[in-house]
């Protein structure tokens, strides 16, 4: 029995002392990491503007109105629009922007919503002197924020263009969805919970760091600074913790949408566009892995004839342009400069 004792006593000691070594490799990774990150950062592309106890990192360039401001998908700083910036300036004045906890900008002071998003863009927008009139350009999610800031300031939006633009009603096949949107709730509460400890002892940091797609075979500086840009592990945090606030802890599993219930349900409360110049650039293509060919064709008929077709109907000055391009649209920039160019005319009264 004594021996047996001290064989439990000497494991248990080891697997504490594993434990431990664990956490401290983590906790010292996470400080080495946020030392570095500070040098690792590109220079900042634009500039800090304070709205209200944190900052967010605006840029924009050329001369004229309605000014456009892009509004990047997911959780893309809004450098991932410099290609389309800088064609666009030679029209109008062009602006994007980092969310709070992405690119350039400060983390939030508590987790991102739907209006705490919208309510940033304004405030920058007013206090860096940008005033509207606005045609907002939205890809993905930034559709949805589009809709969003549009139903809160209407006197600001007078053109929109969605690129692919996420929808509050899509009900996407399981194998589009994210890991977390295929957990169960035990695992989503267990994840948000964990969450300040995965910040602390680097486990955020490491995902974040294996985050991406492969690299082109000749990398631009262009993709080197957005590569950067995306792996920190702050916009990883503050993506999670608007997903958990949204979730209540990861406890709701929502079957529409984005997985964000509380920007959905916002942005399909919006209402409609009214008269303002909209157009829709809709995703042609579609990714569907050996064997669920079938599932990804018919989701993909819904989403062009049914979700995205539903939303060039939420103007009546809309219209559909479906483009020879995947989901992210890089491949087709020349199609949101002609859609974008198309609605600033519009606006200008020359259509």
């Amino acid at each position: 029995m004594t021996r047996l004792r001290l064989a439990f006593s000497r494991t248990a000691a080891a697997l504490f002392g594993f434990v431990l070594l664990v956490l401290l490799t983590g906790f010292t990774y996470e400080q080495i990491g946020r030392a570095r990150e500070a040098n690792r950062l590109p220079p900042r592309i634009g500039k800090a503007v304070d709205v209200g106890g944190h900052t967010l990192n605006l840029y924009c360039s050329g001369e004229g109105s309605p000014t456009v401001v892009l509004e990047a998908g997911g959780n893309e700083p809004g450098y991932a629009w410099s290609s389309v910036q800088s064609k666009l300036a030679n029209v109008t004045r062009v602006c994007w922007y980092d969310r709070a906890g992405v690119g350039w900008s400060d983390p939030p002071p508590s987790p991102r919503t739907s209006a705490t998003v919208t309510s940033d863009l304004h405030d920058m927008l007013s206090r860096a002197g940008v005033p509207p009139p606005f045609v907002l350009v939205g890809a993905s999610i930034g559709g949805e924020y589009a809709r969003i800031y549009t139903s809160r300031y209407p006197h600001d939006v007078v053109g929109l263009v969605f690129v692919d633009s996420s929808h509050p009603d899509q009900q996407e096949p399981p194998f589009m969805l994210s890991a977390f949107n295929l957990m169960s709730p035990a695992k989503r509460r267990l994840i948000c919970a964990a969450l300040p400890f995965m910040a602390r002892f680097g486990i955020l940091r490491f995902a974040a760091s294996r985050m991406g797609g492969p690299a082109p075979t000749q990398p631009s500086p262009e993709f080197e600074i957005l590569a950067t840009l995306n792996a920190q592990p702050t916009a990883l945090r503050t993506d999670a913790e608007q997903t958990c606030a949204a979730t209540e802890g990861g406890r709701l599993v929502p079957t529409l949408g984005t997985g964000n219930p509380e920007l959905d349900n916002a942005a399909r409360n919006a209402g409609n566009l009214d008269d303002r110049p909209l157009v829709v650039l809709t995703a042609g293509r579609y990714w569907a892995p050996p064997g669920l060919e079938k599932q990804a064709a018919d989701y993909h008929e819904v989403w062009i004839h049914q979700l995205q077709a539903s939303l060039a109907r939420l103007s009546t000055r809309g219209r559909q342009v479906v483009v020879d391009a995947d989901h992210g649209m890089s491949e087709a920039p020349d199609a949101v400069i002609t859609a974008t160019r198309q609605v600033v005319d519009e606006v200008r009264g020359k259509k």
